[in-house]
């Protein structure tokens, strides 16, 4: 297939996926996420059968997501939606956690299901477990998505909250009152997980 890796910058992750796909036989292609202008030119001059986003910042134009099929990594279990999953993960305590390749659409996280995979969640930090476990999840996700893409008559499954798999919710971006630490209420354990959750970006502020 030829796949377009859509991306705002070219993480762990998002190199995984070129060099696993590559070796897969797949043909790959990385575009910046730069402007609306520049990711039209490259879905129109690499013609691919897909565009995967393992890691964006904003929403796909509409007009490239109604024409070509894109289709979205989401740090998240099945239901997840919102920028800020695997901190939520994290500073909830959650014993599993998730990734779901979910079809762009107009509401964002929402589209249809094509592919998820669950880990067991470790007391690490974020990037710890983003670039292993989450990592991981990701290629076993973004394959079967690949092969329902290529297996005549498959259809996605669409998003719906009533079916008893779907565990996760809207959740808002995570902000600094999120990770507050109290030093007279909070326990070690309460303080580790929100230090953890914001590993790397956006950290946590603290006295």
């Amino acid at each position: 297939m030829r796949i377009l890796l859509l991306v705002h910058g070219f993480n762990s992750l998002s190199q995984r996926l070129f060099v696993e796909l590559r070796a897969d036989g797949h043909e790959v292609t990385v575009e910046f996420d730069i402007n609306d202008s520049t990711l039209r030119e490259a879905v129109e001059s690499f013609a691919p059968d897909v565009t995967l986003a393992p890691f964006l910042k904003r929403a796909i134009p509409a007009d490239i997501w109604q024409n070509h099929l894109c289709l979205i990594v989401h740090p998240g279990v099945i239901g997840d939606r919102g920028p800020s999953a695997l901190d939520w993960a994290i500073l909830e305590g959650k014993d599993n956690w998730g990734v779901t390749v979910l079809q762009a659409k107009e509401e964002m996280d929402a589209g249809p299901i094509w592919a998820s995979e669950n880990f067991p969640m470790r007391k690490a930090n974020k990037s710890s477990i983003y670039r292993t476990e989450l990592t991981e999840a990701a290629l076993v996700a973004v394959r079967q998505a690949i092969a329902g893409i290529l297996t005549p008559g498959f259809t996605p499954r669409p998003l719906d909250y009533s079916a008893p798999d779907v565990t996760g919710r809207l959740r808002a971006s995570m902000v600094q009152d999120d990770r507050r630490i109290d030093w007279a209420k909070d326990r070690s354990e309460d303080v580790m997980r929100k230090i953890h959750s914001s590993d790397g970006v956006p950290g946590v502020l603290s006295t």
